[in-house]
């Protein structure tokens, strides 16, 4: 019996990191089913505990890296534009290419885009690649710690067997 137990909790932990693709079936579904799931069952083991904590953790830094990205980005383009001044509307009203007087801005808007749009992609991949080893790691039985994870839910629970040693 305890064995299927055990096998119930990494499937359960498996669920909840798999359950952070919901962003793609709806808005915040990366958020919303894995607290769901995470909530339902957390008092259940701390194996499930951990890993939901992980999960989210994850989904709320990779958010916040992305909208600071996004920020920075549309910041250094919105910034660019205006620094063009009322010369680069006019040459919008009139039909020309607004920036044959000064390449300067344009280079800054196209590279600002190319970095910060680069980065945000990167950012997609290392969503999708660290949730498939995460939840491969649940389902093995073991802890998977993602990267660029900043801990807005504390861990404090300790595993049977397990060191507190933090790396």
């Amino acid at each position: 019996m305890e064995k299927n137990t055990q096998f119930n909790h990494r499937n359960i932990a498996m669920a909840i990191h798999l359950a952070t693709f919901g962003k793609w079936v709806f808005p915040l579904g990366n958020f919303i089913l894995p607290i769901l799931i995470w909530m339902i069952n957390s008092k259940k083991s701390n194996f499930i505990d951990k890993h939901g904590k992980q999960a989210i953790n994850f989904q709320l830094s990779i958010t916040l890296w992305t909208v600071i990205l996004a920020l920075v980005g549309g910041g250094i383009i919105i910034g660019s534009m205006i620094s063009g001044g009322p010369a680069l509307w006019d040459q919008f009203d009139h039909g020309n290419f607004p920036f044959s007087e000064n390449m300067g801005i344009f280079s800054t808007i196209v590279t600002s885009g190319i970095i910060c749009g680069t980065l945000i992609l990167a950012l997609a991949i290392v969503d999708l690649v660290c949730t498939i080893k995460a939840a491969i790691s649940a389902h093995e039985g073991r802890l998977y710690n993602y990267p660029l994870t900043i801990n807005f839910i504390p861990d404090t629970a300790i595993l049977e067997g397990e060191t507190t040693n933090t790396n």
